[in-house]
């Protein structure tokens, strides 16, 4: 685990077992905020204990879910007794995904995992004046993805709403990702932190991030100079645009994002895999024509 100050008040925790992972702790007048909780027990744990050695968990805790991945809240249970923010749709999240996602990510499980979802829920925001602090919901990575603003520090935390090189786009919800990217960038900000990303001292990744969004919403992405990890996340981003919008019947967005499929599949070595897949494209495109 490596630990960080930030702000005057402030910690992140990584986390590189079994994938980078940050949880920021917020030292308030009257609490200790921890944002996200981990992969359970364990990370959760480590915490609390470094907390504990330089005297500074004795406030009680508020644990603030950014959204309901499971890298997100899997050591929830931990605090038991202490409000759990989140925003409104998470619980049913839990509830309709948090045992499949625990069968299927078993092996990133660190310590205890006993699903716990939160127990306070704000729609749009919840504010603790005194403390300084925001949290507030702001739809992207996922639609009940929420944000942490320290007014006093200037310190925003988005949890996987930024990513580098690009964002996850997992939804039809390219407008909202973008308003949210966009409100990013009007408030002032000294050190923004994500969630799988080096702690940031400007918002040179939101713009970054925004950018991409923007481009990919438009359909003019440059592919130009793109690595095999640019490459990859913008292949399952559009892949999956493609398979969603032609789940919704869109006919036209659906087509233009597999042809960008087939596009990239084509530029790419050709294994057997490969070819498969340009086959199977290239027959949805002939039935959606």
């Amino acid at each position: 685990m490596k630990v960080q100050e930030v702000g005057s008040r402030g910690y992140v925790f990584t986390f590189e077992d079994p994938y980078k992972l940050n949880i920021y702790v917020v030292i308030g007048d009257e609490h200790v905020f921890v944002c996200d909780t981990g992969f359970g027990s364990e990370s959760v744990n480590q915490i609390l204990e470094y907390l504990g050695k330089h005297g500074i968990s004795e406030k009680p805790f508020v644990v603030f879910n950014s959204h309901a991945d499971y890298d997100h809240v899997w050591g929830n249970h931990v605090f038991e007794g202490s409000d759990i923010i989140a925003h409104e749709l998470s619980p049913e999240i839990f509830e309709r995904e948090g045992e499949e996602m625990l069968k299927m990510n078993n092996e990133h499980k660190r310590g205890e995992v006993i699903l716990t979802p939160p127990n306070k829920l704000f729609k749009d925001r919840i504010v603790f004046e005194d403390e300084g602090l925001e949290f507030y919901h702001s739809p992207g990575h996922t639609l009940e993805s929420s944000s942490c603003y320290d007014h006093r520090e200037k310190i925003l935390f988005v949890g996987d709403n930024i990513e580098s090189p690009f964002p996850y786009i997992n939804f039809l919800n390219l407008d909202e990702y973008t308003t949210t990217l966009r409100e990013y960038l009007s408030r002032e900000t000294t050190i923004v932190i994500s969630g799988h990303d080096e702690v940031m001292n400007s918002n040179a990744l939101i713009k970054e991030n925004l950018q991409y969004l923007e481009t990919v919403s438009s359909g003019k992405v440059d592919r130009t100079g793109f690595t095999l990890k640019h490459r990859g996340i913008h292949y399952n981003n559009i892949s999956g645009l493609a398979d969603l919008f032609k789940k919704e019947e869109n006919i036209a967005e659906a087509s233009r994002f597999y042809r960008e499929v087939l596009e990239i599949l084509e530029e790419s070595e050709r294994k057997p895999e490969i070819e498969e897949r340009i086959a199977e494209i290239k027959e949805i495109l002939t039935k959606l024509i």
